[in-house]
């Protein structure tokens, strides 16, 4: 099983090198990035990314470990993937990054990259245009959508104008804000993912994380729970892969689970 993973050098010297990052945790300063300027993305890049990359690679890689999963993806050798909420990207490199070593067949990577930040998503956008990220992969097609949502009814909004559909769906440490900040003010986790599980293909596989904490009285993890479970009884069609009580009860269950 995959536990760890190091950003690759190149990565590594060039988000601290080149790009300024600066390692200064402070979980209180980035609960909001929504309106995060150029230092204080610099200061979550040098911070927060690398555990997103790691965090990223491990779940993606022990997917990647199934052998009945990997059997059914050998057929392709274009993947696409949605990141919603992409921020600076750490999410996306691990994933990536995992591509890269256990699906060697795969040569395009169609990305479709979200967030409300503008300049947070030019510093996803120059790391992916970096060469060493794309040395791996014959193409690498990114479709940069840096449209911020500030109100109720914008999630909605946004899900409809999405069309195509993808491989991968992930979204790490973003439902919180659109929580917080009221965009989606009831429900947070089933109503995310009503939006956007219609997106993936017949293959697909959504990872929804989110940061230890509570919001309005409630464990966000908790919360997780709940709304997975209202969103499986809901639709037949989904199940759950992860955790792994969730995959065995997880329209049974009536627990509230602290897992994330």
């Amino acid at each position: 099983m995959n536990r760890s993973k190091n950003l690759p050098e190149w990565l590594h010297s060039f988000i601290y090198d080149e790009m300024g990052g600066s390692y200064e945790p402070d979980r209180n300063a980035f609960q909001n990035n929504l309106y995060s300027d150029e230092e204080k993305n610099r200061k979550y890049l040098g911070t927060y990314f690398p555990r997103s990359f790691t965090e990223s690679y491990c779940i993606f890689a022990n997917l990647f470990n199934n052998a009945s999963y990997i059997e059914a993806m050998k057929t392709k050798d274009s993947v696409s993937i949605l990141s919603f909420g992409c921020g600076t990207g750490g999410d996306l490199m691990g994933l990536l990054e995992a591509i890269s070593e256990k699906m060697p067949w795969v040569e395009n990577i169609d990305v479709t990259a979200y967030d409300g930040n503008f300049n947070a998503v030019e510093m996803l956008k120059s790391i992916i245009e970096h060469p060493n990220s794309k040395q791996r992969f014959k193409i690498i097609k990114v479709d940069y959508a840096p449209v911020p949502m500030t109100k109720s009814g914008d999630f909605p909004l946004i899900c409809g104008a999405i069309k195509k559909s993808y491989d991968f769906v992930i979204s790490l440490k973003m439902v919180n804000e659109l929580y917080r900040n009221n965009i989606i003010a009831d429900k947070p986790y089933s109503t995310f993912l009503e939006g956007l599980a219609p997106k993936l293909s017949n293959t697909g596989v959504m990872v929804l994380l989110d940061v230890p904490l509570k919001e309005k009285g409630y464990w966000l993890a908790t919360l997780m729970s709940k709304g997975l479970r209202r969103f499986l009884n809901a639709n037949d069609e989904y199940d759950a892969i992860a955790p792994l009580p969730c995959n065995v009860a997880g329209r049974e269950c009536n627990e509230r689970c602290y897992l994330s």
